[in-house]
């Protein structure tokens, strides 16, 4: 049988004095068999202690322990780790965590491998995301809308589109996530128009990221009337979907309208000025600017106003429809 050195455990103990009780001894410790249930569960609470306190040294330490004696911690343990090698940027931990999920045979659920997939995208190294994809025993939509949300992210809009038809063919069905990202990898209205019947045949249409997603990218290219039509389509008035919408305007629009208007109409609304506010709106009927108006709408304290007019009276104000 294997059994743990008291050099290993010492070094162990050493820098996590948390491992011993107050009455074990280091030749207690050293003379568990590993496949004594004391020291697992001891080491195994130690691990999961450090990884939700965020002391990175200590769990990775605890980690190299774990590794030699080919123990496992649970998925929410290794998920808190890695969250912390993210937040401290540690690619190497990373890395090393990496190692020991894939050690001696064994293999963690998708959901851990979805978890190990993002760490390599933030950290910015999409060809180690890529190999841990492709070596997936099983790929969810998680799994597929991690790569393809990373591909688009990157400007690799092919490889982005080439994974939503692999995904599908696979049998994985696309969710609102997936549209949404996928729709920004867009580079032309052929491939928008495809993407946006599909979208309609689903019945994702009606999600408020996908809606967003199709408004932004009507937007960039040039399709404002298009864009227009995605919002006028909107049952509920979702603070993301006004947003896209402004933007939308905002890159069809004249600047310095934007600027001045924008600047006092914000202004007032931010501050509580709700009346003042409607007031400013009143004067602007004859003008028309359309990107203002909707900041208005889209504002907490214009909201409140909104209820008690109809949306078409205010189209019918701008001169849109």
């Amino acid at each position: 049988m294997k059994t743990i050195s008291s050099k290993v455990v010492k070094k162990f103990i050493t820098r996590s004095p948390s491992l011993l009780s107050s009455s074990a001894s280091l030749t207690s410790i050293a003379s568990f068999n590993v496949c004594n249930k004391a020291f697992p569960s001891s080491l195994l609470n130690d691990f999961s202690k450090f990884c939700y306190q965020r002391d990175l040294p200590r769990a990775m330490q605890a980690l190299e322990l774990m590794h030699t004696h080919c123990i496992w911690a649970d998925c929410i343990a290794y998920s808190e780790l890695i969250k912390c090698c993210l937040a401290r940027r540690a690619i190497q931990h990373g890395k090393r965590v990496h190692v020991h999920l894939f050690s001696n045979g064994h293999v963690p659920k998708t959901f851990l491998i979805n978890i190990l997939i993002n760490m390599y995208v933030k950290f910015g190294l999409l060809p180690d995301a890529q190999d841990v994809f492709e070596k997936m025993p099983d790929r969810n939509v998680v799994s597929w809308t991690t790569m393809i949300s990373a591909y688009s992210a990157a400007k690799l809009n092919d490889k982005a589109l080439e994974f939503l038809v692999l995904m599908q063919r696979e049998g994985v069905r696309p969710n609102m996530f997936t549209y949404s990202s996928v729709l920004r990898a867009c580079d032309g209205l052929f491939n928008l128009r495809q993407l946006h019947c599909c979208i309609i045949k689903i019945g994702l249409d009606s999600d408020v990221f996908v809606r967003s997603a199709l408004i932004d990218v009507y937007s960039r290219w040039g399709q404002l009337e298009n864009a227009l039509r995605v919002f006028d389509e909107m049952v509920t008035g979702d603070l993301v979907v006004w947003s896209s919408i402004i933007a939308g305007l905002a890159q069809n629009s004249d600047e310095k309208d934007v600027i001045s208007w924008s600047t006092m109409i914000a202004g007032l609304a931010q501050n509580g000025y709700s009346k003042e506010a409607l007031k400013l709106f009143e004067s602007m009927k004859e003008i028309k600017v359309a990107l203002v108006v909707r900041i208005c709408l889209a504002s907490r304290e214009w909201g409140k106003e909104r209820r008690r007019r109809p949306i078409e009276q205010f189209k019918s104000l701008i001169g849109f429809i």
